[in-house]
């Protein structure tokens, strides 16, 4: 959860070099999904943008949202970890879309203030916009702001650099802080980094009235205040994307919904194997060994009985 989560695998330090080795094998695609198409969601409602990153990520695609990238954990589910090089480069007035690159799916913030660099970059590409009723849209960004507002707080952001919180969960790689990133990304998309809530959803009505009027055809509007099941949503992204020849078919195997217990799985799968690691460290330790004399009594006393 982009900017404001502390699910973020922080605990190493990370380089572009790692980030690219990660990403460098293609995971397998989803059961049904025919085709890996380059696309980006450039809305700014973040409830829907989670959702996406989520959905895409489960159809096997190579997703970044915002600062964090999904991938595949070591014990089958997924391991959400910091790539922050999109967001730093663009708060550095650098805008290098390399990064984009190593990704079949990418969204969140900057991804939006980046649109116009992106449609030229990938002529092929397709995007989305899911598109919320401007109050409904407040009141999720609200949250979501809220989020990034309070770890900007406990990283030390605003303030000097000397004064940054040097933590697993402020730090987003090896020379980047999470202060790199925010406040920038707000401010430079909605004015300010506090929610104003007049001055918010004026530049939400002009980022949506911008996006329609510029990708054309490349551009599918996905209305998520008109009650729709998430099969149809779903059916409605893969016909626009190509992702299977039989869109009513892969909606019904891959509805449009958030897959938050593929991200659980990992932590619960490393718990169940600690603990069996632990149990069986523990009896090895205490076990007698049959090298001392009252050890190997016990196994003899053992095997008169069996």
């Amino acid at each position: 959860m982009p900017f404001g989560s502390d699910i973020l695998d922080t605990g190493n330090d990370t380089d572009p070099s790692d980030i690219q080795a990660d990403i460098a094998l293609l995971p397998a695609l989803a059961e049904g999904v025919d085709a890996r198409v380059k696309t980006f969601s450039v809305g700014l409602d973040p409830t829907h943008e989670q959702t996406a990153a989520e959905w895409f990520e489960s159809l096997g695609y190579r997703t970044l949202t915002g600062d964090v990238k999904y991938v595949k954990g070591y014990w089958g589910g997924t391991r959400a970890e910091a790539d922050p090089r999109l967001g730093a480069s663009f708060c550095q007035g650098l805008t290098d879309l390399a990064p984009t690159q190593d990704y079949d799916f990418a969204n969140w913030l900057p991804v939006p203030n980046v649109l116009d660099e992106l449609a030229s970059t990938y002529p092929d590409a397709k995007f989305l916009l899911f598109e919320s009723e401007p109050g409904r849209w407040l009141d999720n960004v609200y949250i979501k702001a809220q989020e990034a507002a309070l770890r900007g707080a406990k990283c030390g952001c605003g303030g000097d650099v000397e004064d940054r919180v040097d933590s697993a969960k402020c730090r987003l790689g090896e020379s980047v802080h999470f202060c790199d990133v925010y406040p920038c990304v707000y401010e430079r998309t909605f004015t300010t980094s506090a929610v104003d809530p007049r001055a918010w959803v004026d530049t939400y009505a002009k980022h949506v009235k911008n996006v329609k009027s510029s990708l054309g055809s490349r551009l599918l509007v996905v209305d998520m205040e008109t009650p729709q099941s998430p099969i149809a949503v779903s059916q409605q992204i893969a016909a626009h994307l190509g992702l299977s020849s039989n869109p009513e078919a892969f909606a019904l195997a891959h509805p449009f919904e958030p897959h938050v217990l593929a991200h659980v799985s990992e932590h619960r799968w490393l718990v169940f194997w600690f603990a069996c690691v632990g149990a069986l460290g523990a009896a090895i330790l205490f076990a007698p060994s049959p090298f001392t004399d009252g050890g190997a009594r016990f196994y003899r006393d053992v095997a008169e009985r069996v």
